[in-house]
């Protein structure tokens, strides 16, 4: 019902963004907003973290154990089994179904590549490229603005794979508070929900009185010290 109101698949283009006209001027506005919207509030102390995180990773560039997590070829086959079918490439074109209908060699050579990736704590910078896309928020909006546009990256297909891989390789080790509802497996809006409206219930059932507090971080994501994550 929301997306039925709110969200439209037959977005018509709009021709002015931000009172430039034509389809130059209009993707250069783009190009800007979202080259300069991802950065941090305390540049100083992301520059400070990034230095650490880089001296953690020459670390154990040096340190060539055989204590890595060798990748199967049964987590690549299973990763690659959960890839959606018709979901837009990456840049270089690849899709999804390139990999799901692959033959084994190739998933032999993507074991043996991401075995060696976590063996030398090293990612190909392709991995990390993607296709900004921005996607009109609300068919009630004003097209002609840049804050009614939400940007999705369409990443590397193989990058997805590998983050899978990952995800499921050390999913044990990934362990979030039980209270949390989004980017979580299995759970949803609805589930929170359901967790406030029955707690304020069971208290004012009681005779108590409830007083709720909530935040909207706007941006957040775009702002969070990512190396401070790591």
């Amino acid at each position: 019902m929301w997306r039925k109101r709110y969200c439209s698949k037959n977005v018509t283009a709009t021709s002015v963004l931000n009172g430039k006209y034509d389809d130059s001027n209009i993707l250069s506005e783009f190009t800007d907003f979202y080259k300069n919207i991802a950065q941090p509030n305390s540049p100083c102390v992301d520059s400070k973290l990034s230095q650490d995180v880089k001296a953690l990773l020459d670390v154990r560039l040096n340190d060539h154990t055989s204590d890595v997590h060798v990748v199967a070829l049964g987590d690549i086959e299973q990763c690659i089994m959960n890839l959606k079918h018709n979901k837009a490439g990456g840049y270089d074109g690849l899709v999804n179904e390139h990999l799901i209908f692959s033959g084994q060699h190739l998933r032999v050579h993507l074991s043996l590549l991401f075995t060696a990736m976590l063996r030398h704590s090293f990612v190909p910078d392709d991995f990390r490229k993607g296709i900004i896309v921005p996607l009109f928020k609300s068919k009630h909006g004003d097209a002609s603005s840049l804050d009614m546009y939400r940007g999705i990256t369409l990443s590397h297909v193989l990058s997805k794979v590998f983050e899978a891989v990952l995800l499921h390789i050390y999913k044990d080790y990934l362990i979030n508070d039980q209270l949390q509802y989004g980017f979580k497996e299995n759970t949803s809006c609805a589930h929170a929900l359901f967790a406030v409206t029955e707690s304020v219930k069971h208290f004012t059932s009681g005779g108590s009185k409830v007083y709720c507090g909530f935040l909207d971080a706007s941006k957040a994501f775009d702002k969070v010290l990512h190396n401070g994550i790591f």
